[in-house]
């Protein structure tokens, strides 16, 4: 509807300057989990990884816990949220462009999921701030 979107038609403009500050707030919160990522790899690469916060002997399954994570599971945990970071990154670049509203709305989804998120502190809230801002009718119909 035309009378959804300030003065009849999308602005372009005022949907730019709302779509940056979430923009790049994904961006910075997926340049950090794939930092902490990398990070972790290296770690487990080296054999300083989950097993080292077992607790020798602990009867709560802490040792088959950090056992499987420090292993093949633990990279390839490592490498997808690498993946996940990466496209959230990409969507977020298409996000500030004003393209691909739905994998811009996608990626904001994914960045609130606490398991697949990069960085699941910071995901919450800069996801539902990307979302009301790609809800708004006047960014919506600015997308091409």
């Amino acid at each position: 509807m035309a009378s959804d979107v300030y003065g009849g038609g999308p602005n372009r403009g005022l949907a730019m300057q709302k779509v940056n500050g979430p923009a790049i707030a994904l961006m910075a919160m997926a340049g950090i989990g794939i930092l902490l990522q990398l990070i972790s790899l290296v770690a487990r690469m080296l054999g300083a990884g989950m097993s080292m916060m077992s607790v020798p002997g602990g009867s709560d399954g802490s040792e088959q816990l950090a056992a499987m994570m420090s292993g093949t599971l633990g990279v390839v945990a490592g490498i997808l949220g690498i993946l996940v970071g990466a496209f959230i990154i990409f969507a977020a670049m298409k996000m500030r462009a004003l393209q691909s509203w739905p994998m811009a709305l996608a990626a904001s989804v994914v960045a609130m999921l606490p398991c697949l998120s990069p960085c699941c502190c910071l995901g919450l809230p800069i996801g539902i701030w990307s979302l009301v801002v790609l809800l708004d009718n006047n960014v919506k119909a600015s997308f091409v």
